[in-house]
């Protein structure tokens, strides 16, 4: 069987093998790799060299999938790819069909599902496969698989490969932040030394012309903002303070702020946007609303937590400021108007981290705060690991919780860290163990160049949020600190062990075939890539790193 055949059968029978993200589906992936372990003569041969390792503390139970083909030296390539897809509800009554991607193709050569002119186009040029997978990311993971299965059969092979097939990556990455340990086991147990992750991300392209390889990802966190006001019958307004007239005016400080913008190398991130905002009223009345709620995301290249959360401290300072300003000048001209003659309005800028509300509500109440907190994070780890509850809505329980057992009750901000977080990584970071990778990559440029007058552009950072983001970590001992104090849940439900990925520090490159559509019923690989140039140049990779 030749490397096409291989990677076409691998490729068929694992999107066949439904993994839907976030539910218990995502545990046949034992399933999968079970069978091609049996496949695969050293595997079979060698049971102690692969298996499943499990996600601590998992609330679906699923597992790590692990192969290690022990060759000759130390040297060893980490070969990831995530093991989950998105669901197929789009598909409609193609629902199955979206697991079969010839089918699903020849169905939408029928013409009689609504397609634009570029997916049209695509599928009359028969260059495209479709289907749930085929480009994120069961089409890169059969490249993987199908790589190993021929290198398993070179007695002389130098070098050694761990595959790892990651659950969860479309949620929290639950699968990567378990399998650091597992890498870190591996390492001693063996005595490897991992020179690269390498994963197999599909990638989009500006232009047919050029295509893409990363040399690093993305960060992202999601900070929380929760602002607590006070109450009043919305006829004795300035008797209150409305929580949404503040979250509102920090929502306009930071939405789109442009200093937040980032560029490294040739990678430039997008400005903070927010993805929810609502107060917390459960039902109506003519009163202010208590609280206020939103989280925002912003996209990192080299700027830690602290430094990212410092500026949001200070903008949301300011906006306090601002929003009492307006609200004393509007309060004078109601006395104006109205003739009477008020108290005058006390209010002060009242902006916290998470952290330090934590300390003052242990200052403050002490056991009595610490067991109720206890008891809350039981319900809500129970609830979430019933999908009864969403991350966000346990973050918004643990600050109203935690503000229950605080004296001071005046309006206040609240700034928390929501999981998940992702660490910004690039190869600079460890730019001592690159020298050899970035010539690896040079080579492959102008290969491909020669072979199929392809362009390749190199690009810093992988924009689409990847489980590479915890290959390494560079961040100081303060901003681990400050991660673990704010982050909401830390332990309880989402952990990173990051002092481990500083220790492992694994350089990155994401060499994955061109898609289109991820996550929508039109989704495609392109099968040149898919088949044939994906294949050759991440083997060039691994040969030459290991060679």
């Amino acid at each position: 069987m030749d490397l096409k055949q291989a990677i076409e059968r691998n490729l068929l029978d694992y999107i066949a093998t439904k993994t839907h993200t976030g539910t218990s589906l995502e545990n046949n992936n034992v399933e999968f790799f079970t069978k091609w372990f049996q496949k695969v003569d050293y595997f079979k041969n060698h049971p102690e060299n692969c298996g499943f390792y499990e996600i601590k503390g998992d609330h679906l139970g699923r597992k790590v999938p692990w192969a290690l083909f022990k060759g000759q030296g130390e040297d060893t390539i980490v070969l990831i790819h995530h093991t989950d897809t998105v669901d197929t509800d789009d598909y409609g009554v193609n629902q199955e069909l979206a697991y079969r991607p010839y089918d699903i193709t020849e169905k939408y050569k029928e013409g009689n599902i609504d397609l634009d002119e570029h997916v049209k186009r695509d599928l009359d040029s028969g260059k495209w496969l479709f289907g749930r997978g085929v480009a994120d990311m069961k089409g890169g993971a059969a490249i993987h698989l199908s790589l190993l299965e021929e290198y398993t059969k070179d007695k002389d092979f130098k070098g050694n490969l761990l595959l790892l097939g990651l659950p969860d990556e479309e949620n929290l990455s639950a699968g990567m932040r378990g399998a650091v340990s597992l890498l870190d086991e591996l390492k001693e147990k063996h005595n490897l030394n991992y020179i690269l992750m390498l994963n197999v991300e599909p990638h989009e392209r500006d232009t047919e012309e050029v295509a893409t390889i990363y040399d690093g990802s993305v960060g992202k966190i999601m900070p929380v903002v929760y602002v607590r006001g006070k109450l009043a019958h919305v006829g004795q307004v300035f008797r209150g303070f409305n929580p949404i007239n503040l979250l509102s005016a920090i929502v306009r400080k930071t939405e789109l702020n442009p200093d937040f913008i980032q560029t490294v190398g040739n990678t430039t991130t997008p400005p903070p946007t927010w993805l929810y905002m609502k107060d917390q009223k459960q039902v109506y009345d003519v009163s202010l609303p208590i609280a206020a709620a939103g989280y925002m995301s912003i996209l990192t290249l080299d700027k830690p937590p602290k430094e990212i959360f410092d500026k949001l401290y200070d903008l949301s300072y300011q906006a306090f400021e601002e929003v009492i300003s307006d609200m004393k000048n509007s309060y004078k001209k109601y006395q104006e108007m109205s003739g009477k003659k008020l108290e005058d309005l006390t209010w002060k800028p009242n902006v916290k981290l998470y952290g330090d509300l934590y300390k003052e509500a242990v200052r403050d109440s002490g056991e009595d705060f610490t067991l109720a907190i206890e008891k809350l994070m039981e319900e809500v780890k129970l609830r979430f690991n019933k999908n009864e509850l969403s991350i966000i809505d346990g973050a918004y329980m643990i600050i109203e919780k935690t503000l229950e057992f605080v004296k001071d009750l005046s309006p206040a901000v609240i700034i928390a860290l929501a999981p998940p977080y992702y660490p910004n990584t690039n190869n600079d970071m460890v730019s001592e163990k690159c020298a050899k990778i970035n010539k690896s990559v040079e080579s492959l440029v102008k290969f491909a160049k020669k072979e199929w007058n392809q362009d390749y552009f190199v690009q810093n950072y992988f924009t689409g949020i990847s489980d590479l983001s915890y290959a390494m970590f560079e961040a100081d001992s303060e901003n681990i600190g400050y991660i673990e104090e704010n982050m909401l849940m830390w332990e309880d439900i989402y952990y990173i062990p990051l002092e481990t990925i500083k220790k492992l520090s694994i350089p990155v490159l994401n060499i994955g075939p061109w898609g289109k559509d991820f996550h929508k019923y039109t989704e495609r690989v392109y099968m040149e890539d898919l088949f044939n140039r994906t294949p050759v140049l991440i083997d060039r990779v691994i040969r030459q790193l290991l060679g």
